[in-house]
């Protein structure tokens, strides 16, 4: 996350520096500014693509929360929410993402085709796979791992009616995949790499491995879903 800041002051420096001398006393073309020039290093760097709406909106929103004045413990409620909510974000830089009611569809006719006995998600959020994947097929096993305290405790709650659904604290790195046929993740480019070999290592051949939006770089899918569409489901298949 240091490649983040790093672009983030160095446009707050130059772009400071323009409008000392340009523009004294317009803040909004300040912030503007700003944000424009985050956006073009982080371009010109590669940095990630879901890195380029924070790029954006980081200095901003912090001059729309400083133009507010609201109360400190209000700052710090929205601080500690956002923590719970997000959690390791800034390590893993894995983002809370949540599957679009298209992909989960596709998920659905996959699982019914493929009829996997036990199906993990990696990273399930705020359970909303597991739960529709639970009622819709009671004859499997569902399980989830989540290292974020807000979207664990809501996916136990929204999971907790479903006796073939287990949502467990914690990060699913340190969790082996041997047992599961059929494994689904939206995590990020940045983990993709390592969680092929993490597949390769433990999973049974002939086991899927079904990442939504993210390819693992230079691993040809078994097959791709929902091809140009802009959440593309990538569906590996385990060989070891």
């Amino acid at each position: 996350m240091s490649r983040f800041f790093f672009v983030q002051i160095v446009a707050f420096g130059v772009s400071w520096f323009l409008v000392r001398r340009e523009w004294n006393g317009a803040w909004v073309l300040w912030l503007a500014l700003q944000a424009l020039l985050a956006l073009v290093m982080a371009r010109m760097l590669r940095q990630p693509r879901w890195w380029l709406p924070l790029h954006l909106m980081f200095f901003p929103a912090l001059g729309l929360l400083w133009c507010l004045h609201w109360p400190r413990y209000v700052y710090g409620g929205i601080f500690g929410f956002l923590t719970l909510v997000y959690w390791s974000t800034f390590r893993t830089r894995v983002p809370l993402y949540l599957t679009h009611r298209a992909s989960l569809e596709t998920l659905m006719q996959q699982v019914a085709v493929r009829r996997p006995r036990l199906f993990a998600d990696l990273g399930c959020g705020t359970g909303t796979v597991l739960c529709a994947l639970a009622e819709r097929f009671p004859d499997a096993r569902f399980v989830g791992w989540e290292v974020a305290p807000l979207p664990w405790l809501w996916a136990k709650w929204t999971t907790r009616h479903l006796p073939n659904c287990r949502v467990h604290f914690g990060s699913f790195w340190h969790q082996p995949l041997h047992a599961y046929d059929m494994v689904y993740a939206f995590l990020s480019p940045v983990p993709m790499p390592e969680l092929w070999r993490k597949a390769q290592n433990e999973m049974n051949a002939g086991a899927w491995l079904v990442s939504n939006s993210f390819a693992v770089p230079d691993v040809q899918p078994w097959q791709v879903l929902d091809e140009g569409e802009p959440m593309p489901l990538y569906v590996y298949r385990c060989e070891a």
